[in-house]
């Protein structure tokens, strides 16, 4: 008998967690060793050997938040070849219930209004990142909000 494997390339996971209460998105300021401004970003990581992209952005968010989602609250917000890494990136949103404070760990992470982001340094793909996923996360609340009407 004869097996073939399929070996799935390596790729990025990335995101934000999205809070239903105060509509903010949690970001991550990187942390510079020149003087150059630090620069905002989403929250991401590689992909293990097997590993499908929603549990990629899963795990990546325990490890760095130390906190656990649930499936049925990660959203795709969309997936690109990112040229920069040379893999494909996948984006998604977590809804969370509240703006929980991370004041414990070793890196600087905030709550922003997206209105508030445009004035944030980011990379451009990041930024493209943020807006796709704001077009998302607005077009789910209009698709939720039409059909309550119909009812």
């Amino acid at each position: 008998m004869c097996y073939t494997v399929i070996v799935q390339p390596p790729f990025y996971a990335s995101g934000f967690l999205y809070s239903l209460k105060t509509h903010q998105i949690l970001l991550l300021q990187s942390s510079k060793k020149d003087d150059s401004k630090p620069l905002w970003s989403t929250l991401g990581g590689e992909s293990k050997v097997g590993e499908e992209a929603q549990i990629t952005f899963q795990r990546i968010v325990s490890k760095l938040l130390n906190i656990n989602l649930k499936s049925k609250d990660i959203h795709p917000i969309y997936d690109y070849f990112h040229n920069t890494r040379n893999k494909p990136n996948f984006v998604f949103y977590a809804e969370v219930g509240s703006t929980k404070k991370f004041n414990d760990l070793k890196m600087s992470l905030s709550w922003f209004t997206f209105r508030e982001t445009v004035k944030l340094p980011f990379t451009s793909q990041t930024k493209q990142d943020i807006v796709v996923g704001e077009r998302v996360i607005n077009a789910k609340w209009r698709d939720n909000n039409e059909a309550k009407q119909t009812l």
